[in-house]
């Protein structure tokens, strides 16, 4: 039987570095790879969503059959959107953390970003981005240096014009829905595209922050083991 791929989208401000831990612990039960999306890590700007979804799909018409998507954050929408827009080759997807419309707090964390100074944005940023791990932080805040504010901004200014609900029920693989308890700002919306998906599972992890693939990497693994090995 062909090795199953899991394919890793991270969210916006970070890059493929913040899979790591998955990397580690998954390569050796999965084909893994995890791109760049635009304006991130070392992949060229300008960010959009559509050249985010098409960075995805170049991978996956590269990569051995079957995939799974693993999304997390702002990567749970261009994993949504990469099979909704291509199912063919998609076996399932887990979605972390997802929107599939403008959380409430967006405006806040628009202008938070269009107003603040790098630097002090790095600082605002780095528990988040970091998993709340220590041993994360310095990747977390050069993955923000390097993706900069004007990424950061495009990104936002996609997601605010984001809005997938009457997509969800055209999804026609398996699907994990997860959010950690602690994610309070993506809770609603992780309810809404598991209630929108056909068939769709939701679990939310206890105590798991927004980035828990960082913060909880053992169990984070293990979801994602049991998910793709299930489907």
């Amino acid at each position: 039987m062909a090795a199953r791929t899991v394919v890793l989208v991270h969210g916006f401000g970070s890059s493929a570095r913040a899979w790591a831990p998955q990397i580690a612990g998954l390569r050796h039960r999965f084909a893994v790879t995890a791109p760049d999306l635009p304006g991130h890590g070392g992949a060229p700007a300008p960010f959009t969503l559509a050249r985010a979804v098409a960075t995805v799909h170049g991978v996956i018409e590269s990569a051995e059959r079957p995939v799974h998507l693993i999304g997390i954050s702002g990567g749970a929408a261009v994993a949504l959107l990469a099979c909704l827009d291509a199912p063919a080759g998609v076996a399932g997807m887990m979605l972390s953390g997802g929107v599939a419309t403008p959380p409430r707090t967006l405006p806040i964390h628009r202008a938070m970003t269009r107003l603040a100074p790098q630097a002090a944005l790095e600082r605002a940023l780095r528990d988040v981005y970091s998993g709340g791990r220590p041993e994360h932080v310095e990747t977390a805040v050069e993955d923000l240096r390097r993706c900069g504010k004007a990424t950061l901004l495009a990104a936002l200014r996609e997601v605010a014009a984001l809005d997938l609900r009457d997509r969800l029920a055209q999804v026609a693989v398996p699907a994990l829905v997860v959010c950690g308890s602690a994610d309070r700002t993506n809770l609603a919306s992780s309810r809404v595209i598991a209630a929108g998906v056909p068939g769709a599972e939701l679990r939310i992890i206890p105590g798991a922050n927004h980035l828990w693939n960082l913060q909880q990497p053992e169990l984070f693994n293990r979801t994602t083991a049991e998910f793709v090995e299930a489907t």
